[in-house]
């Protein structure tokens, strides 16, 4: 295994969002919370355990990378709803639901270290990209 990630996400949930986080936070870990390891090609990681792996842990705040905060973006809680939200987000439609699958699509590129998302803003741009061509589609 090269690389692996947990996200805590909202209400249970396995992937981030772009809701700022509540006053009124449980204990615990905070929403949008990663964890995981990815490959490394750093010495320093090799001589630590043997294994060229490189842990990580962060706690991702969407604002930081130009998501505006909103709400769940669902009307209701059936799964036709949600299926025609990421549905239209992923033919185009800018919104919400666009703008959690870019943060989730981007974010799990840059912390799984795949090739060309070694950057933020890049990874990001390679998910608007990949929706806006229809590729993702």
């Amino acid at each position: 295994i090269h690389a692996g990630l947990v996200v805590k996400g909202e209400e249970g949930a396995l992937s981030m969002t772009t809701r700022l986080k509540s006053a009124n936070a449980s204990k615990g870990l905070p929403v949008n919370y990663c964890s995981g390891f990815r490959s490394s090609v750093s010495a320093a990681a090799l001589e630590a355990d043997g294994v060229s792996r490189e842990a990580f842990n962060v706690e991702v705040n969407a604002k930081d990378y130009g998501f505006e905060p909103t709400d769940t973006p669902r009307t209701d809680r059936s799964v036709a709803k949600n299926i025609e939200l990421g549905i239209a987000a992923l033919c185009g439609e800018k919104g919400p639901a666009y703008d959690r699958i870019v943060l989730n699509a981007g974010m799990v590129d840059h912390l799984l270290g795949c090739d060309g998302a070694e950057d933020i803003s890049t990874a990001l741009d390679r998910a608007r990209e990949a929706i806006d061509s229809g590729k993702a589609l």
